[in-house]
């Protein structure tokens, strides 16, 4: 099998981390992986904020929905869907004066950024792994909206999108089962879901526990961090409505 394929399908989140420090010639290689990452129109309309602090990593490992093992992390990268930086390059150039139309980024600039974000987080982890290095991504950073803009300093028109913490371990936990591919890759179109699909796609997670929905939405929708996240992203939405 190509070591590359091999590495992808052995990928799980790592919460335990050792002691072992991930060096600066590993963050480099790390972080510039993250940045050959396909971006639109080469825009690259993500930041990425590089975080070792110790005091940081235990304020997000609070507010982001009380993981503990975020505080252990030997480094943390905060990926940013950001327009900020183009939306102050078109002002700076007078832009609006000669497209009047121009009235800041759109939905469609966020939508842009974090496609650019999560595709360079992904790189990032790719190239983590490839050193044996863990990593686990932590989707909580788009909750408590004021409390890290505050905390990054994130001016209007970005939005932090994924938060990867990274060290390195002892031990690997088990590989996840996934969904069987008949139910995520479809040829040409997109099928027509029957119950009889939606049966068969969940059957393993029922005949283990017949109650799996109920508990699911329990333990995810209907959970306080959840509609902690409903509540920011749309206070960020409401940066790039116009």
């Amino acid at each position: 099998m190509n070591e590359v394929i091999k590495l992808l399908k052995s990928h799980t989140s790592i919460r335990k981390f050792n002691e072992k420090k991930i060096t600066d010639e590993q963050q480099q290689h790390i972080i510039e992986a993250a940045m050959q990452g396909a971006s639109a129109g080469n825009m690259m309309s993500y930041s990425i904020i590089k975080i070792q602090s110790k005091s940081t990593l235990s304020k997000l490992a609070k507010s982001c929905d009380n993981q503990p093992f975020i505080e252990n992390a030997n480094l943390a990268l905060l990926f940013v869907a950001d327009n900020y930086k183009w939306h102050k390059y078109f002002k700076q150039r007078g832009i609006s004066d000669t497209f009047t139309d121009y009235k800041g980024p759109s939905i469609s600039d966020l939508m842009l950024g974090t496609e650019d974000a999560m595709i360079a987080a992904q790189n990032a982890v790719i190239a983590a792994e490839s050193l044996g290095i863990g990593t686990c991504y932590i989707g909580d950073i788009m909750e408590n909206y004021e409390y890290h803009k505050e905390l990054f300093n994130l001016p209007k028109y970005t939005m932090p999108i994924a938060l990867v913490v990274m060290g390195n371990y002892d031990t690997k936990p088990q590989i996840r089962d996934r969904f069987d591919k008949q139910f995520v890759v479809f040829d040409e179109t997109y099928p027509s879901i029957t119950d009889k699909f939606i049966d068969d796609m969940f059957s393993k997670e029922e005949s283990n526990d017949a109650d799996f929905a109920k508990k699911f939405y329990k333990r995810k929708i209907d959970a306080p961090f959840f509609k902690e996240m409903i509540r920011s992203i749309k206070l960020y939405l409401n940066e790039w409505e116009r």
